[in-house]
């Protein structure tokens, strides 16, 4: 099953073969700095122009930690239920 949150992969952009380690990087880090900015004005968009968004923000990402460690937890019980933790 795909996920359809996920671009395939000819339609996802590459980074130019003649890119250095450090321009794939800065790349990445580019890239980060936009996402942030995206989870910034949503928040901000939430909250309105008055609003605390320092707060919203802490409140958001604790948010997202709670479901990422549910997440890890379920994937915890999942291997030990397929026999994962049984390794020697």
């Amino acid at each position: 099953m795909t996920d359809p949150s996920v671009s395939p992969p000819d339609l996802t952009p590459s980074v130019p073969p003649s890119y250095s380690p450090q321009q794939c990087i800065a790349l990445w880090a580019d890239l980060m700095d936009a996402c942030e900015q995206f989870v910034l004005a949503g928040l901000r968009r939430e909250i309105g122009p008055d609003g605390d968004l320092k707060a919203a923000y802490r409140k958001w990402y604790a948010e997202q930690m709670e479901e990422h460690d549910r997440t890890m937890l379920h994937m915890i019980e999942e291997f030990e239920r397929r026999g994962g933790g049984h390794a020697e």
